[in-house]
């Protein structure tokens, strides 16, 4: 049996999970994750010292950001968290199947060393 076959029961447990989960799963690029689903985090504005008027709209921008950044790092630790759950699941399925298959082997070994005899 080939590396590749006893993949595919491992393959076919993540994509089932993944498309039974029905939420969207963050995404990895060169080790770092990011939230598929929470839209762009807001950027951070700065305050503006140059006079009085200035430093009053800037705090507005302030509050604004404020306002926007708690629903997002809800959002980014909801899908993280949702992600690690559906990464343990994956692996804790594909550890049963590798238990389950070398269970299996380690009983047709025994019927066959019962039957040659």
């Amino acid at each position: 049996m080939s590396k590749f076959s006893l993949r595919k029961p491992a393959l076919a447990s993540l994509v089932t999970l993944a498309l039974s989960a029905g939420a969207q799963a963050g995404v990895i690029v060169s080790g770092v994750w990011s939230p598929a689903t929470c839209g762009p985090k807001p950027e951070v504005p700065q305050l503006n010292l140059a006079n009085a008027d200035s430093y009053n709209a800037s705090v507005a921008n302030v509050n604004t950001y404020r306002q926007a950044i708690r629903p997002y790092v809800d959002c980014v630790v909801k899908e993280a968290n949702a992600d690690i759950q559906a990464i343990t699941q994956a692996a804790t399925t594909t550890q049963q199947g590798a238990k389950t298959a070398n269970d299996k082997i380690q009983a047709d070994v025994k019927a066959a060393e019962e039957k040659f005899k």
